[in-house]
């Protein structure tokens, strides 16, 4: 998968990553239901996988770590500082091409106070991008899909909790609420994550 899970986390996120050689681990569990609350169609969820069934999915563990589905984990976390005065944050959980969670933004380190300029949630549910999702500190909408709460950056870690409701896919205009089981936002973690603000 040749896209990165970018994460700029918002500006409460002092992200200041370790730049060890350790690589980098993910525990990403989501669950993916249909649309509540909306008039948006249900996407479709693949049939019961080793990552997870009725809609539950977890990728856990190290970057190239063999995965139960064969396919080595793709596991990042990185910052990247740009000429432009911004800072690129990049997180990755992907299995092959089948499923992943994305998470991307662009961050002003200049500015602070304005938020990120960017902040997109992608999440690949059976090879299909469920990517219209922009995210924010607010409350789930139409307009700002994906909500992200209690960030937190310790130590070159990062983590935090993530709810989505009507994620719609570039593809078909269908979507999906994300979150944890049984409801409530779910929580995302990464570790020996490189690079700095």
């Amino acid at each position: 998968m040749t896209s990165r899970l970018i994460c700029v986390l918002l500006p409460l996120l002092a992200l200041s990553c370790a730049d060890g050689t350790a690589p980098v681990a993910v525990d990403a569990q989501w669950n993916l239901t249909c649309p509540a609350d909306t008039e948006v169609g249900c996407g479709a969820l693949a049939p019961e996988t080793c990552l997870g069934s009725v809609g539950q999915r977890t990728i856990e563990g190290e970057y190239r770590e063999i995965s139960c589905m064969g396919d080595p984990i793709i596991a990042i976390c990185e910052s990247v500082e740009r000429a432009d005065g911004t800072t690129f944050i990049g997180l990755e959980a992907n299995v092959g091409n089948d499923f992943a969670f994305e998470l991307s933004a662009i961050v002003n380190r200049n500015d602070t106070s304005v938020g990120p300029t960017s902040c997109d949630v992608t999440i690949i549910e059976d090879q299909l991008p469920y990517d219209i999702g922009t995210c924010g500190q607010d409350p789930p909408s139409m307009e700002q899909p994906c909500q992200l709460t209690n960030v937190s950056t310790v130590g070159g870690e990062v983590s935090f909790s993530l709810q989505c409701v009507s994620l719609l896919s570039s593809t078909s205009s269908l979507g999906f609420d994300v979150g944890a089981v049984g409801g409530g936002p779910t929580t995302i973690r990464f570790q020996n994550c490189t690079g700095s603000f």
